[in-house]
């Protein structure tokens, strides 16, 4: 009996004073909603030759987040660049097929992506220090990049579904970045460098995939 008047004392307390209930998730969800902009970002791409752990090669990707639906802003500073990102990425893919049509490369790769919220300073000269923070979003990534040899430019489209999430805070507020299951389709644009490494420079956005929300379709 006296357990359930504590108890119930907790609790009035929470409801007068306004205090959040134990074990409740105070953050905004950044939610993914079908065809809407997720978010824009800019990067750089490092090949890998085959090894035999990859016999057809490897990449990383990797650079940082400009735009983020639902935060105002993803930078620390006046300047807006790798320095001053709150919010950073990283791709570890796998070569799993290679195409060859006239002048296009077509090369399909599988792995992941991982969204980090940055602790130090990044820089392209260091690609290790876009995975230096919190990773914050996790997701299974494939993608399809088309090479054009003739004009060293690139496309791809990453897609990608989220497998782990976790709160992040920024300017004072707590954020999510989409939850487990969400899906998100990423659109680049690049070019090669000619003097690698890196092995090329791209920039790119993500909008939200799955199926429209009830309210969409009425």
């Amino acid at each position: 009996m006296r357990a359930k008047e504590i108890l119930f004392a907790a609790l009035l307390s929470w409801a007068i004073l306004g205090l959040p209930a134990r074990g409740s998730d105070d953050s905004v969800p950044i939610k993914f909603v079908h065809d809407e902009l997720v978010f824009e970002f800019v990067g750089e791409v490092t090949n890998f030759a085959p090894t035999p752990s990859t016999p057809l090669g490897s990449s990383n990707q990797y650079g940082y987040l400009t735009v983020v639906r639902g935060i105002d802003n993803v930078f620390s500073g006046s300047q807006h660049n790798e320095t001053t990102a709150v919010l950073t990425f990283f791709n570890e893919v796998t070569t799993t097929e290679t195409f060859i049509d006239g002048p296009l490369r077509i090369i399909d790769r599988d792995g992941t992506t991982t969204i980090y919220l940055n602790s130090v300073p990044a820089s392209f000269s260091n690609p290790d220090s876009f995975r230096s923070g919190t990773p914050v979003q996790t997701s299974k990534l494939h993608q399809q990049a088309i090479v054009d040899t003739l004009g060293g430019t690139f496309t791809a489209v990453f897609s990608n579904t989220i497998s782990s999430t976790s709160t992040l805070i920024i300017g004072g507020t707590t954020f999510k970045l989409g939850q487990q299951g969400d899906g998100f389709r990423a659109t680049v644009t690049g070019q090669l460098n000619a003097t690698p490494p890196p092995t090329g420079h791209f920039a790119g956005y993500a909008v939200a995939t799955g199926p429209p929300r009830i309210s969409e379709t009425q």
